[in-house]
């Protein structure tokens, strides 16, 4: 008897292919970042964007940075982690393709980010935004994902939503 393919949860099949596009893309452009930038700082628009190495030991604007590194790494990964499975759970009742490719992305950078703090204690950070003086954290391929992911749950939350919700 072979299943009916009608009956196949699709928000997390194609979810999950989504989020395991962006795990690997953002793995390999890491591997490429760790391997090609040690000890270079490579201008790609002079005075606003470049790439540069920094190995990120706390957590979103560095924070949890100050904690031992053996609790912030266990608090980080038991977050993320915690994160991972929440997001398969919204994906299993994921109503709008919006909102699948949303949590698709999440995941995605979130699972990419937490590789990097089981493999090494740290994520690898490589892009590098500034302006004069001004500068913004550094930042990854699965951090763009996880924001775009966000960006996407809000957007598909306010045209869901009934209009008479307060």
């Amino acid at each position: 008897m072979t299943p009916d393919a009608s009956k196949v949860n699709r928000p997390i099949f194609w979810g999950l292919v989504l989020a395991v596009l962006v795990f690997l893309l953002d793995q390999w452009t890491k591997e490429i970042a760790s391997r090609e930038l040690i000890d270079a700082r490579v201008v790609l628009i002079a005075g606003f964007f470049d790439l540069l190495l920094v190995h990120n030991v706390g957590a979103a604007f560095g924070l949890f940075t100050n904690l031992p590194a053996q609790y912030r790494v266990i608090f980080l990964v038991g977050v993320a982690s915690v994160a991972a499975f929440v997001i398969l759970w919204m994906l299993r009742s994921a109503r709008t393709g919006m909102l699948v490719f949303g949590l698709g992305m999440l995941l995605g950078g979130a699972l990419g980010n937490l590789m990097d703090r089981v493999r090494f204690g740290w994520v690898v950070d490589f892009f590098y935004v500034h302006w004069h003086d001004l500068s913004f954290p550094v930042f990854n391929l699965a951090d763009c994902a996880i924001t775009l992911g966000v960006g996407l749950l809000l957007l598909d939350h306010w045209l869901t939503s009934d209009s008479s919700d307060p």
